[in-house]
């Protein structure tokens, strides 16, 4: 019975941490870019020169406004938007796909909205209007909001992604401020990095794991530490053998603007102080918008699987530890 109940807090374990991984991977799904954002609208002026200088930025806002189908009508939170909404929105969709970055007349809309506009979730092909603008769906968004991702050049934009490359996260601060200058685009009120934020989710899923690997790791020396000595340097090669895999694994998890170049260079420890708090403050004080609700909830529900898995790998502990004193 004791050995049963084990096993299933160590299954129980396992699917938290597929369930973490899995909601991690979601975050860094919408982690490909920085995002600038402004208290007021961009002018248009200066968002048409942006979009001249840069043709990889993507400008977007949200707004609510009333769709219509037909004779349906519904009240949606829009997300309008020039360049790529993948950028903008989780690019996973229940059926179809988001519209492609050229595409001026798809929309994509939450599975909330098909319902309200159409009576189904199988929206995909079907047409609603925004006054006297034409959508086709090309997707259908998971969610129970009324929502709907529309391509509008005359929208007014607060927001703009910045599509992150390989070089980015070396200095993401210094990278974004290039590029801003670059597209003449005024001084954000805030700049969110979403990918830290991807970072921490994917810490928090693999720090349990990895209590759990060691707690699994000591158990298993403690059982053969009096075994033949065969024994027990073919038990230390498998497990030294197992961390060695790890180990890149874990690295290239590791972002590289969180490394230093040199460990001692204790002015560069103080600019990734300020880059934190500065990044804590803007997370806390940015109107949330698009994207960022899905995000914030997605990072405290990896907190609450992180703690859960956390309280089991120590009753899994206490259960191994106290299974070896009886022996």
């Amino acid at each position: 019975m004791r050995r049963l109940i084990t096993a299933l807090l160590a299954l129980a374990l396992f699917l938290l941490t597929i369930t973490g991984m899995k909601n991690a991977d979601a975050l860094a799904r919408q982690s490909t870019s920085i995002s600038l954002r402004w208290q007021q609208a961009l002018a248009d002026e200066t968002a048409a020169e942006a979009r001249k200088k840069q043709p990889g930025l993507t400008l977007w806002g949200q707004t609510e406004d009333i769709l219509t189908a037909g004779w349906r009508q519904a009240q949606a939170t829009l997300i309008t938007y020039q360049g790529d909404p993948a950028l903008v929105w989780d690019p996973v969709c229940q059926t179809g796909a988001l519209p492609a970055p050229l595409d001026e007349t798809g929309c994509a809309v939450s599975a909330a909205l098909a319902w309200a506009l159409f009576g189904s979730e199988n929206a995909v092909g079907l047409t609603l209007s925004r006054g006297e603008t034409v959508y086709t769906v090309r997707g259908v968004l998971p969610g129970e909001d009324c929502l709907a991702l529309l391509p509008d050049p005359t929208a007014s934009y607060t927001a703009v992604e910045l599509p992150t490359v390989g070089e980015t996260w070396q200095d993401p601060a210094a990278w974004a401020e290039e590029q801003r200058q670059q597209a003449g685009l005024p001084a954000p009120d805030w700049t969110l990095w979403p990918a830290a934020a991807a970072f921490l989710a994917r810490l928090l899923a693999w720090l349990p794991l990895l209590f759990a690997a060691g707690v699994l790791a000591a158990a298993l020396w403690r059982a053969v530490r009096r075994q033949a000595l065969w024994r027990r340097d073919a038990v230390g090669f498998a497990l030294l053998l197992a961390a060695a895999l790890a180990l890149p694994v874990l690295l290239a998890l590791w972002p590289a603007w969180l490394t230093p170049s040199r460990w001692s260079d204790f002015a560069w420890w103080g600019r990734l102080a300020q880059q934190l708090r500065e990044q804590g403050t803007a997370w806390l004080a940015a109107p949330c918008l698009g994207r960022d609700l899905p995000v914030k909830t997605g990072l405290l529900a990896q907190a609450g699987l992180a703690v859960f898995q956390t309280v089991l790998c120590e009753v899994l502990r206490c259960r191994l530890r106290g299974t070896d004193q009886v022996k």
